[in-house]
């Protein structure tokens, strides 16, 4: 009986190719890290540049804030603070007394000065100054004139005061957008702050996103490498296993036949390679060769047992009785030991 004829399938094309992606994908990721590592080069000092130019924007509005809250807090505070006191002050009864008193002056006043003025007037004219019909006249005129100059007075004092509280609130209100202006400049600080970090770090940032896309690159192709091995192994493996299958088969028809010539007692040599056997139990031992005696099973065949020697220890005191066959396993010349090989089961 000769060894297994079938060829065995050649598997070096698609090792080939395997290996042919693998080379292919990390000469592609190797260009994607080699292009990032150039854009790096190229994109870090420009958004270096800008990150400078939005911090020195940064500290330009962090210092107009500053100017506006110290302008707000210096000028339009007091302010404001003395237009709640003249409000508080308006509105109170001391207040409108002052009023009424500083009328009441300013009608006294002027009623001194019409008379004086009625006064010569009327001796101009060639009155008497002592009659009563001069005196009535210019009691009459005088009262008259001095109501209305001190309506004036009084008016013209309140008007001037309304329009200085105005005033202050036209003025207090041109600061009001002060505190908004400056927390809209210290916001625009920040966001500049924000962006010109965020510029520092995008160069560094898009080498490392190219760089992990290079690696994957790299990595798709070892996985084809990989997988294609992969499908090589198990081919050959599964061919391995067919053709052992068959091989064991093969054995089991020669072990068939030489079983049957060994009851006969005319048979050689016996295949006794330990790599054969499976459900080896040792069974006694052969008191003239003083060799171990086994009951055993051939691999692929479960349904009948054998018992008889191991090549490899009959090989250590009888070599002269141990030949290697063309299969390559070790075959036993039980007629030399003087040992029966036969079926027990």
């Amino acid at each position: 009986m000769g060894k297994n004829t079938v060829a065995a399938p050649d598997y070096a094309p698609l090792a080939e190719a395997s290996a042919e992606a693998a080379r292919i994908q990390t000469g592609l990721g190797r260009e994607q890290l080699d292009f990032a590592r150039q854009q790096y080069d190229r994109s870090a000092p420009i958004l270096e540049g800008i990150a400078n130019q939005q911090m020195a924007a940064q500290d330009e509005q962090m210092a107009q804030a500053r100017d506006y809250y110290n302008y707000q807090r210096d000028t339009y505070r007091p302010l404001e603070r003395s237009i709640v006191q003249d409000a508080e002050r308006f509105n109170t009864e001391a207040y409108r007394n002052d009023m009424a008193a500083q009328a009441a002056a300013d009608s006294g006043q002027a009623f001194g000065i019409s008379q004086q003025q009625n006064q010569r007037a009327m001796a101009a004219m060639g009155a008497n100054p002592n009659s009563g019909r001069f005196a009535g006249m210019q009691n009459a005129s005088g009262l008259q004139q001095a109501a209305l100059r001190a309506n004036a007075m009084t008016g013209a004092r309140t008007q001037a005061q309304q329009m200085g509280y105005a005033r202050k609130l036209d003025a207090a209100g041109l600061g009001r957008g002060l505190a908004g202006a400056s927390l809209g400049a210290y916001g625009g600080a920040n966001q500049a702050g924000s962006m010109a970090g965020g510029n520092i770090q995008s160069a560094g940032q898009n080498y490392m996103g190219n760089m992990v896309a290079g690696a994957n690159t790299i990595g798709a192709g070892q996985k084809m490498q990989l997988s294609g091995l992969s499908s090589v192994l198990n081919s050959q493996t599964q061919t391995y296993i067919n053709s052992n299958d068959s091989f064991m088969g093969d054995l089991g028809a020669v072990l068939g036949g030489a079983g049957a010539l060994a009851k006969g007692g005319g048979f050689m040599a016996m295949f006794s390679d330990r790599k054969m056997k499976e459900n080896i139990e040792p069974v006694g031992v052969d008191q003239r060769t003083a060799l171990t005696l086994y009951e055993f099973n051939y691999k692929g065949d479960t349904t009948r047992r054998f018992r008889g020697v191991m090549a490899d220890e009959v090989e250590l005191s009888y070599p002269e009785a141990v030949t290697e066959t063309d299969l390559g396993f070790k075959a036993v010349d039980y007629n030399a030991l003087g040992i029966e090989f036969r079926e027990v089961a």
